[in-house]
């Protein structure tokens, strides 16, 4: 608690899981704090980031307090803040590590001059700045490693020489880490977009807070100053969210590229692939037409030289003539049996064209 005259903030960091499970701690809450019951639905407790605020009257039509409430998600970050018309505030963080609860303590520890305290909106552009922090961290280390992946594949040149003459590396793309850092992309994409409009929505109730206000004299010029103090720092911190927002989307469109061209390279490599199978297949191809040249060119005269050494054919050296048998017939009747045989054994029990068809 650090109080300033009649002003005081008093942070307190609660266990929302296990308040959750207890229902007389949250009607508890909600009578001392005016925490609403939809605080502990699981939209909420779920939601990815929003912002909401509400004025709570008196028997005597005055106002009770202001209750904002603000939920970040990435690093986990749960606030409520109740404040009385006495300017005392309370803030309730729920869940937060040890770390967000030292990070929340020294943001909120008042500087010299503690007259902030009067704008109960004050507590959130100081916590923003972590927000803020956090976020760009995040950009940033994810920038690094898409950076990394751009400058880890070498400039081969543009003209078609130097299809699929890569290193290896650009052909060999780790799809999976691309994958999870598409995905991590998107994230920071989403929860930057959250805190640009969280942010607008605390400046929006911000001004409906100042539009309600009624103060006069020198206390009036005073309050005006510290709100308008207060109102800068929101709008500061929105231009900042809407730089980082425009960041995580150019980081994600950079890594959408870099997916693209690993895709397409490999699309390339594989076509320069296949033009050097269909080369070397047309130089198989020359080959065998020149064997079947060759076939030609020796097949019918070994087919006729096996013909005319058969018995059916006598050669008398004494007479210098050839003498043909008169069973030379039965040569052509057995060669045709066999010929037309094996052509109907093949189209009988060979591999026919619907089998080959649905093996294919």
């Amino acid at each position: 608690m650090w109080p300033a005259s009649d002003l005081a903030l008093g942070p307190e960091f609660v266990e929302a899981n296990n308040i959750s499970q207890c229902k007389v701690c949250k009607l508890e809450l909600a009578e001392r704090f005016s925490v609403p019951t939809f605080w502990w639905e699981n939209y909420c407790k779920s939601h990815n980031g929003y912002f909401g605020s509400q004025d709570i009257m008196t028997d005597g039509n005055t106002n009770a307090g202001l209750e904002p409430e603000n939920k970040y998600t990435w690093t986990k970050l749960n606030i409520m803040t109740y404040a009385r018309a006495t300017n005392n505030q309370i803030m309730l963080v729920f869940d937060a590590e040890p770390k967000t609860q030292t990070t929340l303590l020294d943001s909120l520890m008042p500087p010299k001059r503690n007259d902030e305290l009067t704008d109960p909106f004050w507590i959130y552009y100081r916590v923003l700045n972590d927000v803020i922090s956090i976020h760009d961290k995040s950009i940033w280390v994810l920038r690094d490693r898409v950076r990394d992946i751009e400058k880890s594949y070498p400039n081969t040149g543009s003209s078609d020489d130097s299809m699929g003459k890569g290193d290896g590396e650009r052909s060999k793309p780790n799809y999976r880490v691309l994958h999870d850092l598409a995905r991590h992309a998107i994230h920071v994409a989403e929860t930057t977009s959250v805190t640009v409009n969280v942010i607008r929505g605390i400046h929006a109730a911000h001004m409906e807070y100042l539009s309600s206000q009624s103060a006069e004299g020198l206390a009036n010029l005073r309050a005006k100053s510290i709100q308008k103090r207060v109102r800068d720092q929101l709008l500061l911190y929105d231009q900042l969210a809407v730089g980082l927002q425009n960041r995580a989307e150019a980081v994600k469109d950079r890594l959408h590229n870099e997916i693209q061209l690993s895709f397409n390279t490999v699309t390339q490599e594989d076509a320069a692939t296949t033009i050097q199978i269909s080369l070397i297949a047309q130089t198989d191809s020359r080959v065998m037409r020149m064997i079947a040249y060759l076939t030609l060119a020796f097949l019918p005269a070994t087919f006729v030289s096996a013909i005319f050494s058969t018995s059916f054919f006598n050669y008398n050296p004494e007479h210098q003539k050839y003498s043909v048998s008169k069973m030379f017939w039965v040569y052509w009747v057995f060669a045709a049996l066999v010929t037309v045989g094996m052509f109907y054994m093949f189209r009988r029990w060979g591999p026919s064209q619907k089998r080959t068809a649905l093996t294919r």
